[in-house]
């Protein structure tokens, strides 16, 4: 059973400058599907929209971001629930608890002048009642930080003076000490070095084997993908144009975006010219018409210039929002 479903969502800066108004189509009609226990990945060039997804999907948007359409569902004790018509006080209990997220800076979740056990404090007694704070907050804060490889030494620190790998899987240990259902990871190892990289990306899969939730994780890196996620989705302009299960995506991509992506990543011993993906991404404001990849694809036909593909499922799992992919030339 999915955990998460959008339909048609569309989500738009809406920037006014005098009498001028303008949509910047960051998220434009977008359905998919979240399974649960499964940490699924979204890639894709900067500005594409990923990160305004998951805001939507969070129901953290705030002006001048507007959600113009669609709908969120998430699944509730075995129901689907629309939450787009949850009011923002009941919205609250789901939100930690439910569903959380993980900014890409950890200093925008940690609170600068406060100890980090406080900013545990403050998550837990906002969510749960506490009677007996050694019982019900202390021994369960080190158990967690302890079941997570995080030494209990770093609740005296404040937030500046950790290190940025170690701050940033703090701000991992903060958003999962509820055990939400799923964990939204916004470009979590952004700015981090190689090694600090392998340490959250280690802690990420540690946390969905031990608390079987659902990740949904954005970044622009392919190669963090392949070691992490159970299935990519692709953006580009707002849209998804491609998703299937991780190791179809790098064996057999399909649309000629994704086959950019992946033809750019650099192999152990290659030094062979890496071809990037032509072009510049186009204005979300003013998006070309038919398929917003035409004007950038090599392969591009009449008909792409004209409609916008709809992604569609070619093979098991795997969709691809393409005129070249029909079923036919697939199979």
């Amino acid at each position: 059973m999915d955990i998460l479903k959008t339909e048609n969502l569309k989500s738009y800066y809406i920037l006014e400058m005098g009498e001028t108004k303008k949509e910047v189509k960051a998220v434009n009609d977008v359905t998919i599907n979240i399974h649960e226990d499964e940490i699924y990945g979204i890639a894709g060039e900067s500005g594409c929209g990923k990160s305004t997804f998951l805001k939507t999907i969070c129901k953290l948007v705030e002006p001048p971001l507007r959600m113009i359409g669609g709908t969120i569902y998430y699944q509730i004790d075995g129901k689907y629930v629309e939450i787009t018509e949850i009011k923002e006080e009941d919205f609250r209990k789901l939100r930690w608890k439910y569903i959380s997220y993980i900014p890409q800076g950890s200093m925008n979740a940690l609170n600068p002048i406060i100890r980090i056990r406080e900013s545990f404090k403050d998550f837990f007694t906002a969510h749960q009642k506490i009677e007996n704070e050694e019982r019900d907050f202390e021994e369960p804060l080190k158990k967690h930080l302890s079941a997570l490889g995080l030494p209990v030494r770093v609740l005296k620190s404040y937030p500046h003076q950790l290190s940025g790998g170690m701050r940033q899987r703090t701000t991992i240990a903060l958003a999962t000490i509820l055990k939400p259902r799923i964990i939204v990871a916004d470009e979590p190892t952004t700015a981090l070095d190689v090694v600090a990289q392998r340490a959250v990306i280690q802690l990420l899969k540690d946390i969905q084997k031990l608390q079987k939730n659902t990740i949904i994780l954005v970044t622009h890196d392919m190669a963090v993908h392949a070691n992490i996620t159970d299935r990519i989705g692709i953006m580009y302009a707002g849209m998804f144009v491609e998703e299937a299960r991780t190791d179809d995506i790098f064996e057999n991509p399909l649309h000629p975006y994704t086959k950019f992506l992946i033809a750019s990543l650099p192999k152990m011993g290659d030094k062979t010219y890496k071809p990037s993906v032509p072009g510049v991404p186009p204005s979300l404001s003013n998006l070309p018409p038919g398929c917003p990849f035409h004007p950038r694809c090599p392969y591009v036909m009449d008909i792409c210039k004209k409609e916008i593909p709809q992604l569609v499922e070619l093979n098991t799992e795997h969709k691809s929002a393409c005129f070249l992919n029909s079923k036919e030339r697939v199979e």
